[in-house]
């Protein structure tokens, strides 16, 4: 049984030393938890069924924020269904379309659901250049830089990276974003909460590095910034992109300049 955050082994002989999600059960040690002493505390005392106080991991948390989106979603179906039956007289029509368009919605949920999920534990590296002069040695550069990285946020992952693109060993200046997959998407959360201090090291001061979105995320992105562009240029300098919880978002920045551990800025 290894942990959900780190990878390591869990000690299942010493039951203070990890607790398991109340979601899908799954470990994680106490310290890899980010829960205070007094969160663990109340999480010994009572059995998950009779305690309200409830762990919830961080892939657990996304799929339930993704409920509400999906039964908004429904009733927009739902209302657009009850319009169509409104305007069109013809019954066995009304319900040959409502069912098209119910099936297609939802193939459409299910399946950016699953892409979603098999991205989660990718995270995209940007602007790292590349100078191998095969393709092989390409590989090798980029399994030690992502290495590096990795080992400078405080995590063990063994890494395979790709790189986006075809391989042109001819071009002087090249920079194809790297994809790598890691053990977990908490591994990708705790890479991108480290930017700043991966940026801090001047080897690695032009790169950048994101989730692996689909694309109706990166549309969905891309509709935010420009709202934001606009705000900016209307006068809302106070304002920034932040992630909670996997979704883009513009928020205020706050005077006295205090975090969310939950958040991830994007400026």
């Amino acid at each position: 049984m290894s942990c959900l955050k780190c990878g390591t082994n869990i000690q299942e002989s010493i039951p203070k030393s990890y607790v398991k999600c109340d979601g899908c059960s799954r470990p994680i040690h106490a310290t890899c938890s980010e829960l205070t002493a007094a969160d663990l505390k109340c999480l010994e005392l009572r059995s998950n069924t009779k305690r309200r106080i409830k762990y919830i991991c961080i892939e657990c948390e996304q799929g339930l924020h993704q409920i509400p989106k999906i039964m908004s979603l429904l009733t927009e179906l739902k209302n657009e269904i009850t319009q169509l039956k409104e305007a069109n007289a013809n019954p066995i029509n009304v319900v040959a379309t409502n069912n098209s368009l119910s099936s297609q919605a939802m193939e459409e949920i299910v399946n950016e659901i699953s892409e979603r999920d098999k991205r989660a534990n990718n995270l995209i590296i940007f602007n790292s250049m590349e100078s191998g002069i095969s393709k092989q040695e390409q590989v090798d550069q980029d399994t030690t830089l992502v290495s590096d990285i990795i080992s400078l946020v405080g995590l063990t992952e063994e890494v395979k990276p790709v790189r986006l693109g075809k391989f042109d060993g001819s071009k002087q200046h090249r920079s194809r974003p790297i994809r790598v997959r890691l053990s977990s998407s908490n591994a990708v959360h705790t890479v991108i909460r480290n930017v700043k201090k991966i940026r801090a090291v001047e080897t690695f001061s032009a790169l950048s590095v994101s989730f692996d979105r689909t694309p109706r995320q990166l549309n969905f992105y891309k509709s935010v910034k420009e709202e934001l562009n606009t705000r900016r240029l209307n006068g809302e300098t106070n304002l920034q992109i932040k992630y909670r919880n996997g979704i883009p978002a513009i928020v205020s920045v706050p005077i006295n300049g205090a975090k969310n551990n939950n958040t991830i800025t994007v400026n």
